[in-house]
This record gives structure tokens, sequence and C-alpha cells, in this order.
């Protein structure tokens, strides 16, 4: 996996993320302005809301409900200019990395920066 550095800090305003499993059904909200292609959702079990990438879900059925094709975490990392990340999966803008301490989650693309090796 190719090494990343924080170059912004990123603090996450979603303390309590939405976790998903393969399967569970979703209300189907507003998509997000600044990031195309995420999904503000409501999970129907836990009733738990965040941001869900639009490549993981099915199409909206007429009660605006989709279905989860995946596992996801809405985890975000709470990140300090100068950390090494790892990229693990990038999807519309954010990455998921992890820290060489086992932390997970996502941040914006544009928090990070290649390292050159």
């Amino acid at each position: 996996m190719k090494q990343y550095k924080v170059i912004h800090p990123h603090q996450s305003n979603y303390p309590d993320p939405i976790v998903l499993a393969k399967g569970d059904i979703v209300h189907y909200g507003e998509k997000d302005t600044e990031f195309p292609n995420w999904i503000f959702c409501e999970s129907i079990a836990s009733k738990k809301r965040g941001w869900v990438p639009k490549q993981i879900l099915s199409t909206p059925n007429e009660e605006q409900q989709a279905e989860v094709q995946e596992d996801y975490s809405a985890l975000e990392l709470n990140v300090t200019p100068g950390t090494l990340v790892q990229k693990e999966r990038e999807l519309n803008e954010w990455s998921f990395v992890h820290t060489t301490e086992g932390d997970k989650g996502w941040v914006p693309n544009k928090v990070i920066t290649p390292v050159e090796q």
C-alpha cells in the first residue's frame, strides 16, 4: 500500500458514525453538495444517520429505501499534519486510511499527499 502524509488537520464532525452491514436497509436521503456521490442515510434498524457512498447502495425504491451492498462504517479519522497513513480505499474524494498505530477511518483526500519513495 502506498504511504501518505497528512498535510492539513481533520477533525470528525460525526463522533458516533453510522455502521452498516451488507443487506441493511437505509432511508436514502439528501445528496452531499460538497462531495458528489455521498448520500445522507438513516439506518432503518439502528436509526443512526450519516454519509454513505452511493456506490454501495442499491437504487432507492418508491419509499426512498435502499439496500446496503457491502459492510460499511462512516468512521472518520482525526488526524494532524505530519501523521503517516496508508490508503486502503478511495471513494468520492475521500480515502479510508490506517495509521501505523492501527487507527482506521475516512479522511478527505485534500488533507493527505503521497510520500515520495
